[in-house]
């Protein structure tokens, strides 16, 4: 069988060089608004008040509505096998990276206060809100809708397990010790009880069915879905200046943790399911996808639940800056 796609080498474009600087320039484009996040705080147009109203508009209603709309990003469907095979890689990419997280965390001695903030940093990239316009920037438009299919196991695991990750950070270790495990699934359960978890089983029962033109109701979902990306950099820039660059830059575990993120996740993933994943676009999605800096969702989290955002802003800043090298570098690895 001849592959629908062909993955951009110095054959398809104009050569290494042009590859490489495609997507660095995407990645330095994302951090535009960033920037412009920071002025807007330093200019008194963006605070603490501001930015917990955004994020409920975020997460509540943008975000869902960028998820469900993704499945209108292609005319054609992926055949059931290949998208089959991509969610259960997916699955397990997002194993495989819980377990490095564990080990990394445990391997710098983490203080209880920060475990949750690098753990959550390692196991989740910003797929969603800086993976779908960089995979598109690599691979072509037709790689936002394998994206939002790989990103499905995300939504579920991050809105879910994720968040109760973040929470348990603000909570001492005798509290949590104190709750029983059937208190812990139920907290679980509220967690993931949010319209982004449940966007997402309403993008695979459209992409089972087989449905990917939702007509004018998707035109609309789309409207809303694009303020999901510029609210969330303009945020994130707006909470990093309340910390000054070496608050930033001066905790060594934020560089083991976007070490680990950034390229052992992704070597990883290629390493033990670049054979199992035979479709070239799913397997490129798939790996590159993992590289993505540490998910901006967590600073979200913490903003909801009362969560010290130090440790998280750390990881976020230190990733989004390493990424505008490291994923070009790995996009060439697959």
């Amino acid at each position: 069988m001849t592959p629908r796609f062909t993955l951009q080498t110095t054959t398809t474009i104009k050569g290494y060089p042009m590859t490489f600087m495609t997507i660095f320039l995407q990645m330095l484009t994302l951090c535009i608004p960033i920037v412009g996040g920071i002025v807007a705080a330093r200019a008194g147009f963006l605070d603490q008040k501001m930015n917990t109203a955004l994020t409920r508009l975020v997460m509540n209603i943008t975000l869902p509505c960028m998820v469900v709309a993704s499945v209108g990003a292609n005319e054609t469907l992926p055949e059931t096998p290949v998208l089959l095979t991509l969610l259960a890689a997916s699955i397990i990419g997002y194993a495989i990276a819980a377990i490095i997280a564990f080990m990394v965390t445990a391997l710098m001695r983490t203080p209880a206060t920060e475990r949750s903030a690098w753990h959550f940093s390692i196991t989740f990239g910003n797929v969603g809100f800086i993976g779908y316009p960089a995979l598109s920037a690599i691979f072509g438009p037709q790689a936002v809708l394998y994206a939002a299919i790989a990103n499905i196991p995300f939504n579920l695991f991050n809105f879910s397990i994720g968040a109760a990750m973040v929470k348990a950070g603000a909570q001492d270790a005798q509290e949590q010790r104190n709750h029983t495990l059937g208190e812990r699934l139920r907290e679980l359960a509220r967690d993931a009880a949010n319209p982004t978890f449940f966007a997402s089983f309403i993008l695979l029962a459209l992409v089972l069915l087989g449905i990917h033109d939702l007509g004018i109701l998707g035109d609309g979902l789309t409207t809303i879905g694009n303020f999901t990306t510029p609210a969330v950099l303009l945020m994130l820039g707006s909470t990093l200046a309340s910390y000054n660059a070496r608050e930033m830059l001066g905790n060594w575990r934020a560089y083991v943790t976007g070490a680990a993120r950034l390229l052992l996740v992704p070597c990883a993933i290629l390493l033990i399911l670049g054979g199992f994943v035979t479709d070239p676009l799913a397997r490129g999605v798939l790996v590159v996808g993992s590289a993505m800096p540490a998910a901006s969702n967590g600073v979200l989290f913490s903003l909801l639940y009362g969560v010290d955002p130090k440790p998280m802003m750390q990881a976020n800043f230190v990733t989004i800056v390493a990424s505008i090298l490291t994923i070009p570098l790995i996009a060439l690895m697959v």
